[in-house]
């Protein structure tokens, strides 16, 4: 048995995605929720049998109970808004977080919902991370799916799921698929590769900031650092590299071992080294996507998306970094 209803239309919101068509939400009964019904029937058949109106009353009572709890289920999805949050990222072998809030659009209190994906025996539900101190307020959800393989992957089948109250229905309301990324495994025994000759900075100008020196007769007046000055009580000047930068830490798929994955493995491995230790670095996976020298959680980013699209056209790849 299964009731499919409409619930009202929620528009875009910003920056967020939030379902734009009319909400469907197919409302089936649990294990619990059969059991109870055939309960119902059950003490109706025996009523009708021997002629007993406290187990007719019984009866319907129970099935009363039963008729309210479907209603109240439902009800716990309708009017909700989903915002998700940004487009999950993961290691390969390690767990992909979805998380997302719900609001809802009415501003009445209702019970909790949570956040599903899959049916079956493939089927996973996730948690509440949040609760919702006023009415009106956003609920934080999240699911963890496993990750097993790199490249991009597209979630589907994400709902949001209601059981409340007693657990005898199930709520679900579809949610929009989503794109995540997962990276290669990091891994791989050889160290940060040693500088390349070609310089870090792609543009000649004035020279990235590298610190502050003492200041010598000649410096011109324009690089004291004045904070510095009024600091320490002497004067120092800001240093730069000229524009032409100092030699570049390139990550090169030519100097990995192994195969495919195993030097994108090393890569990706280098890539985290290289940002921990706050280098400045560029990145040629072998596959003509170089990635020039920088530094920055940005620049981090586009290097692992990089990797974890290795294989994948050259408009895909730009798309998804």
């Amino acid at each position: 048995m299964s009731i499919e209803t409409r619930g009202p239309e929620t528009q875009p919101n910003g920056e967020s995605s939030a379902t734009a068509a009319p909400a469907r939400i197919v409302l089936l009964p649990t294990t619990a929720g059969t059991v109870w019904l055939l309960a119902a029937l059950a003490l109706l058949a025996v009523a009708i049998n021997y002629g007993n109106n406290l187990v007719f009353a019984l009866a319907f009572l129970i099935l009363s109970v039963w008729l309210m709890a479907a209603w109240q289920c439902r009800r716990n999805l309708v009017g909700l808004e989903w915002l998700p949050a940004p487009p999950p990222m993961a290691f390969a072998g390690e767990a992909l977080c979805v998380a997302g809030q719900v609001r809802d659009m009415a501003g009445r209190r209702r019970d909790p919902v949570a956040l599903g994906a899959g049916r079956g025996r493939n089927h996973r539900r996730g948690v509440a991370v949040g609760s919702a101190r006023r009415m009106g307020d956003a609920l934080a959800l999240e699911l963890s799916l496993p990750a097993p393989e790199r490249g991009r992957r597209t979630l589907g089948g994400l709902h949001l799921l209601a059981l409340h109250p007693l657990g005898l229905w199930r709520a679900r309301r579809a949610l929009p698929a989503l794109t995540a990324l997962v990276y290669p495994h990091p891994a791989g025994d050889l160290p940060l590769p040693g500088n390349a000759p070609r310089p870090a900075h792609c543009r000649q100008e004035a020279g990235d900031f590298q610190g502050v020196a003492p200041y010598a007769p000649g410096d011109p007046l324009r690089r004291v650092n004045w904070r510095v000055y009024a600091r320490r009580g002497e004067p120092a000047v800001n240093r730069y590299d000229g524009g032409a930068g100092g030699p570049a830490l390139w990550l090169d798929a030519s100097a990995c071992d192994g195969g495919v994955e195993a030097r994108l493995s090393q890569l990706c491995q280098w890539v985290v080294a290289a940002e921990r230790q706050g280098r400045e670095y560029g990145l040629r996976p072998g596959n003509g996507q170089d990635r020039a020298p920088g530094r920055g959680m940005a620049h981090y980013r586009a290097c692992l998306a990089r990797l974890a699209l290795y294989g994948e056209t050259p408009a895909q790849a730009t798309a998804g970094s």
